[in-house]
């Protein structure tokens, strides 16, 4: 069960350190002001928090998730213990990684989910507060106050992350050099004393894709405003992995619009970008190369990215399901590749294997098999009109569904209003309902507001016809 009192201390945190993030190539990291910042490897794994006070310890993740055992609960008993205020430490949670090979967060999630945490280390980076209070706002300061800490300790599961304090952002190059072109670490972090900002500074991650669907701009319809990106897996669907909306310059963008229109299809299935606009889907013939600074399989909330498979057929697009996939960071389109063919080959779904290399690709993509819904209650009012009969319909159903299809509303109630005197003649509403008494209230007072003097309700008879009351 989630404790609310640490979800909200997690979801404080990342919230606010993820303001003052910015992510940068390597290549870019000239782009930080330069002044004093403090640079360190980037570890790839999962930010957990531990809070400690003397006789009593937590250690968590956003989402509810909790450590109770192993090595690093063990370390941080001790270090509960040897304190003098309570202090709560963030910190990465990772694996141990080889010379071969640098953590990586598949590894973490694999060890979780085994509950197997035997090989796994936390690293701390900050203090997120000291004796019941916020800490100082100096990243230096609270560096040397997590170095006053991790002292009074040994255990080796528990340490502190590697720091370089650099008076300027020049010897930032020579720190690519030793940790992420060795391959020891996947990027770096470097926090600003000067503006209080966190730059990420990672290679980019390239990917082949085929292009699913657009939208153009509002402002300019012949233009592309995003492309909606998929992946193929090994049994032919179409993994959608995201959009992207950062092309390569306003030709590109009115040149592929030429391109996908022509290979515009039918698609039984929507998907809306995150301005609201629908996709317009394409067959899947374009296959375009992009860069992205990250890829994530997990929510701010903990839980998986869900997205869906497709199929494509000579009916055009169907939705299967939507099943744990990722979200690219910061993804831009470097160019079309007339090269590749949006086939097993060129567009694999495995390409991101590199990256991901312990995460599940692949989860079945078979479509859910769901209850049926089950009408509990209808009414149907009329009434006439100068242009004829008006209709007013309600129904109640359960669907069944919710424990099939996380999200799934229980109950649901539809009210129907047609009559042929409006403009608009047909209006309807729906409202979601938890439990059986929270819709039939939601019924009832859908029919004390709409159902007044003059509407006559249809009863349904045995032989199927229609009488009025």
């Amino acid at each position: 069960m989630t404790d609310p009192r640490l979800e909200t201390i997690s979801a404080r945190y990342k919230n606010t350190v993820a303001s003052r993030y910015r992510a940068l190539k390597l290549e870019d990291f000239a782009q930080i002001p330069s002044g004093a910042c403090y640079v360190s490897p980037k570890i790839d794994g999962e930010l957990w928090l531990a809070e400690l006070e003397k006789g009593s310890i937590a250690f968590f993740a956003k989402g509810g998730r909790i450590i109770s055992d192993g090595p690093i609960y063990t370390a941080l008993k001790s270090l509960a213990g040897s304190i003098d205020q309570p202090v709560i430490v963030a910190g990465e949670l990772h694996s141990q990684g080889t010379a071969e090979r640098r953590p990586r967060v598949g590894d973490v999630a694999s060890a979780i989910a085994n509950n197997d945490h035997s090989n796994l280390l936390f690293t701390l980076f900050d203090l997120v507060a000291f004796d019941n209070q916020a800490p100082p706002v100096s990243y230096g300061e609270r560096f040397k106050l997590l170095e006053g800490i991790i002292a009074k300790q040994s255990a080796p599961a528990l340490q502190l992350i590697e720091t370089e304090s650099l008076l300027d952002t020049k010897p930032i190059q020579k720190l690519i050099k030793r940790w992420v072109d060795s391959g020891m670490a996947e990027g770096l972090v470097v926090r600003s004393e000067l503006l209080g900002e966190i730059y990420k500074l990672k290679p980019s991650l390239s990917l082949d894709v085929v292009v699913v669907g657009f939208t153009t701009r509002a402002a300019t319809p012949s233009q592309l405003r995003s492309l909606l990106l998929g992946l193929r897996r090994t049994d032919d669907a179409i993994q959608l992995i995201g959009a992207c909306g950062n092309l390569p310059g306003e030709s590109m963008r009115q040149e592929l619009f030429q391109k996908l229109e022509s290979l515009e299809c039918s698609s039984s299935f929507r998907h809306s970008s995150s301005d609201g606009n629908l996709y317009r889907f394409v067959k899947p013939e374009v296959v375009v190369e992009i860069n992205c600074t990250d890829l994530q399989v997990e929510g701010g909330d903990g839980q998986p990215i869900r997205r869906w498979a497709l199929q494509y057929c000579d009916q055009g697009w169907k939705g299967l399901i939507d099943i744990p996939s990722i979200s690219l960071i910061h993804p831009v389109m470097v160019r079309t590749r007339a090269d590749k063919k949006a086939d097993s080959i060129d567009i694999r779904l495995a390409q991101l294997n590199e990256y991901l290399p312990n995460h599940n690709l692949e989860p079945s993509a078979d479509p859910r098999q769901l209850p049926a819904s089950e009408v509990i209650r209808r009414q149907v009012w009329s009434k006439a009109g100068k242009s004829g009969l008006a209709v007013r319909k309600l129904l109640v159903w359960s669907s069944g569904k919710q424990d099939s299809w996380p999200g799934w509303p229980a109950w649901l109630v539809h009210f129907t209003d047609y009559s042929p005197d409006r403009q608009a003649p047909l209006d309807r509403t729906l409202r979601t309902a938890r439990d059986q008494n929270e819709a039939m209230a939601i019924a009832d007072a859908l029919v004390l507001a709409n159902i007044k003097k003059g509407w006559e309700e249809f009863i349904p008879v045995k032989d199927n016809k229609k009488t009025k009351s």
